[in-house]
């Protein structure tokens, strides 16, 4: 015996596959990254110099502003940091 199709649930499919269309693109998005081969030198610690160079104060104020937000951007990655050594200036900002 052959049932005829319910139209409620033909309308209740479409309705579902327009909104899990945007989801199935996110996830081969998803999938192309995680298919990439690891990089060996993705577990290597990393040692960053931060310089105010030229620029007087100015350069001092943003090479502050540069290390926290490296500073922060590491806490959001859960990322362990160490100061190795810092240099006071006279406009209240430290270079790293």
């Amino acid at each position: 015996m052959l049932l005829e199709p319910d139209p409620d649930l033909q309308g209740h499919g479409g309705n579902e596959i327009t909104e899990l269309e945007p989801q199935k693109v996110q996830i081969e998005e998803d999938l192309k990254i995680l298919l990439l081969p690891k990089d060996p030198n993705d577990d290597k610690n990393v040692v960053l110099e931060i310089r105010a160079g030229t620029g007087g104060d100015e350069a001092t104020l943003f090479a502050s502003e540069i290390f926290r937000m490296y500073s922060r951007y590491a806490e959001t990655q859960g990322w362990k940091m160490e100061v190795t050594s810092t240099s006071e200036s006279s406009v209240g900002a430290s270079r790293k």
